[in-house]
């Protein structure tokens, strides 16, 4: 008798030639590329992002473009420009399955190894349809006790799946698929402590970066452990998931897929996922009758005490903190009836009426156990009136998600708004366009060499 296959290999053997994949997951996949570049487009100003651009200016020459980057660039360092930008105003979307931005990591790694290479579009759309599927399996194996444990599964996670990913986009077999996420184990990294931080969206263009690497490591030959998951020294006991069944990661594989199941959480807010519930409750109450904001004693909102823990910052110090501080973005929303890009400024986050708003409101955690579906949860907004009463709201799918997605007409004005941030406002029309037909794109590199020089002439 053979030798018994370990799930990962099988896995890595459907990664290598699922096709054909359903008109949803494809939609999907397009309308993730729209809105990560609308993310990369307004990131590439950003502090974050000029810092990396600064940091490998010296060595950093090769063929490909990057949002933000004066010249060309090999490919780890467009995609770590790019993961950057994408991450940089906590605009990009969530992937609940691997507790992941998967597309800030995916969309960069994937774009970046397009450059001199005739890659149509549903070639790339295919791979990332399939780097979504690794991160979704591989978080059923480590989630959520390994994002509990302080991981940042973007970063480690992220990673791992988009290695198989860009294996995926450069024609590897089953073998060298496996190769590449096994070699980014290798590399994973990234603690939550980081939220708030400048590290915080160079998490997401590292995953990038050493997903590139690793699956030009599996092409150059280079091997590496073909079980790196499971067992005593694997990457999800090391890494706080214990020793679960390995067999969870090919449970309905073939069936449906995680990006037509699960989906992703495009954002309406620049700001940490974890608060958007409680935000939408917030604006729910604000177009109820009688509600003013001299009627409110205070505001609660209840949800997990896993989303609270990433709200870090009660009384943020910068716009960096402010992202993750969900007193912040309910007093913004509560004052200004909107949470945008402009909130997220130095200027911003010192306003005196916000400041006086902060002590008002409370985050209240309830038990994780009691989270709807993985990184699925509800929260609600409780507004207590000086006169005793009481309103309250809550929302279980936010704007943006699988259930209440973002239209076409959504998906323009929030790529407009990006372009505007980034002093790009007069090409947003023309740079949609040219991100809305990457999935038709016959060569997907010249589409982006449009982009690029859409950006340049501005």
């Amino acid at each position: 008798m053979g030798e018994e296959r370990k799930p990962l290999r099988i896995l890595s053997e459907w990664a290598a030639g699922a096709c054909n994949f359903s008109p949803l997951a494809y939609r999907r996949g397009e309308d993730a590329f729209s809105d990560i570049t609308a993310c990369m487009i307004a990131g590439m100003n950003d502090v974050s992002t000029r810092s990396v651009v600064n940091v490998i200016a010296e060595d950093g020459l090769g063929q490909c473009f990057a949002f933000g980057a004066s010249g060309r660039v090999s490919a780890p360092w467009a995609a770590l420009i790019d993961g950057t930008a994408a991450h940089a105003l906590d605009f990009d979307d969530n992937f609940a399955p691997a507790f992941t931005h998967a597309t800030a990591v995916l969309a960069p790694a994937l774009l970046s190894l397009t450059n001199g290479r005739r890659i149509d579009g549903t070639t790339l759309i295919d791979a990332f349809i399939v780097g979504l599927e690794l991160q979704g399996r591989i978080g059923r194996l480590m989630q959520p006790a390994h994002y509990e444990r302080g991981w940042h599964s973007t970063s480690t996670i992220g990673a791992i799946g988009t290695a198989g990913a860009c294996a995926r986009l450069l024609g590897a077999t089953p073998d060298q698929v496996l190769a590449a996420m096994s070699a980014a184990t290798s590399m994973a990294a990234g603690s939550k402590l980081q939220f708030g931080s400048m590290m915080k969206p160079i998490h997401a263009g590292l995953a990038a970066k050493n997903a590139v690497l690793a699956a030009r490591f599996a092409m150059a030959g280079i091997g590496a452990n073909d079980d790196p998951l499971a067992g005593d020294w694997g990457f999800a006991a090391l890494t706080g998931a214990g020793n679960i069944d390995a067999e969870v990661i090919i449970e309905g594989l073939g069936e449906a897929l995680e990006i037509e199941a699960n989906g992703l959480h495009a954002k309406r807010f620049p700001c940490c996922g974890a608060i958007h519930r409680s935000v939408d409750a917030l604006e729910v109450l604000q177009r109820k009758p009688g509600f003013s904001l001299e009627a409110i004693d205070r505001i609660e909102t209840s949800l997990p005490e896993m989303a609270k823990r990433n709200l870090r910052f009660d009384c943020p110090a910068d716009e960096m903190e402010a992202r993750f501080s969900g007193t912040y973005c309910m007093a913004r929303m509560l004052v200004d009836g909107a949470l945008e890009l402009k909130h997220f400024t130095p200027e911003s986050v010192g306003d005196e009426r916000i400041a006086a708003w902060l002590p008002r409101i409370s985050l209240i955690a309830y038990d994780n156990a009691l989270m709807v579906d993985g990184a699925n949860f509800e929260a609600t907004t409780r507004v207590y009136l000086k006169d005793g009463g009481l309103m309250e709201a809550t929302v279980i799918h936010p704007k943006g998600s699988p259930e209440n997605p973002l239209n076409e007409d959504d998906l323009l004005a929030k790529f407009q708004t990006c372009c505007a941030w980034s002093g790009h406002a007069a090409a947003a029309e023309p740079l949609f366009e040219l991100a809305r037909a990457l999935g038709a794109a016959i060569d997907v590199g010249e589409v982006m060499a449009g982009v690029e020089g859409t950006l340049r002439i501005q």
